[in-house]
């Protein structure tokens, strides 16, 4: 639980200011096919207001990120806590699934990412520094469609020796301890804290849709 005090950004997904790309030098991927966002979408929905994502094209990845602002450096405690579905095409045309919270202090990027690896039916946790992807024992192999999932990262950063831990993930209501430490990697970057989603298509290019909802970002 967090403490008293700690700031909270709830209803990220209604937020303006969204970015996005899928171009490979961004996103990773072929950088093919057709992308884009719908925010406050009502059915299906939780809050009222989802935020509705596609992607389609052979291996194309497209990346939507929010950035919530500089004046956090002194966070070392990160919660990211959202509700997820995805349609009865991303069982066959999902490569992975990507969720991360991130932030930037004194030029570091402590990129916190996160993909339920559907292609080799793992976890994926990523090392900032080499950028690689790091297969967990965790199994995933991808999600009932049109019902929703709830996803919570706890992960911690140390600005002192520029590292951050992934604690534990929580895939709707089942905890796995991760215990991974990896180095942040000097972009001088200006400071920031933010969250993103990416939706990553196999070799069919076939299009699929997923809705985030209730998405919350704690910060200590």
């Amino acid at each position: 639980m967090p403490p008293l005090g700690a700031t909270t950004f709830t209803q990220i997904q209604q937020m303006s200011g969204w970015q996005w790309c899928n171009d490979p030098a961004c996103a990773g991927g072929s950088g093919q096919g057709t992308y884009w966002m719908a925010q406050f979408q009502s059915d299906p929905s939780m809050s009222g207001a989802s935020m509705e994502l596609y992607n389609s094209g052979a291996w194309a990845n497209a990346l939507w990120y929010q950035k919530l602002g500089g004046g956090h450096d002194s966070a070392t405690n990160l919660i990211f806590d959202f509700y997820f579905m995805v349609d009865s095409n991303a069982a066959g045309a999902a490569q992975a699934l990507e969720f991360e919270p991130f932030q930037f202090v004194n030029g570091y990027n402590y990129m916190i990412g996160s993909q339920c690896n559907i292609g080799a039916g793992v976890w994926d946790i990523w090392d900032e520094l080499h950028g690689n992807w790091i297969h967990t024992n965790i199994a995933c192999k991808g999600f009932t469609p049109n019902a929703w999932h709830h996803i919570q990262w706890y992960a911690q950063t140390n600005h002192s020796n520029q590292t951050y831990h992934y604690v534990t993930l929580i895939v709707d209501g089942a905890a796995y301890t991760v215990d991974k430490t990896y180095s942040a990697k000097y972009l001088n970057w200006n400071s920031n804290i933010g969250v993103q989603y990416q939706l990553d298509v196999n070799g069919t290019g076939q299009g699929y849709h997923e809705w985030v909802d209730n998405s919350t970002l704690i910060v200590w």
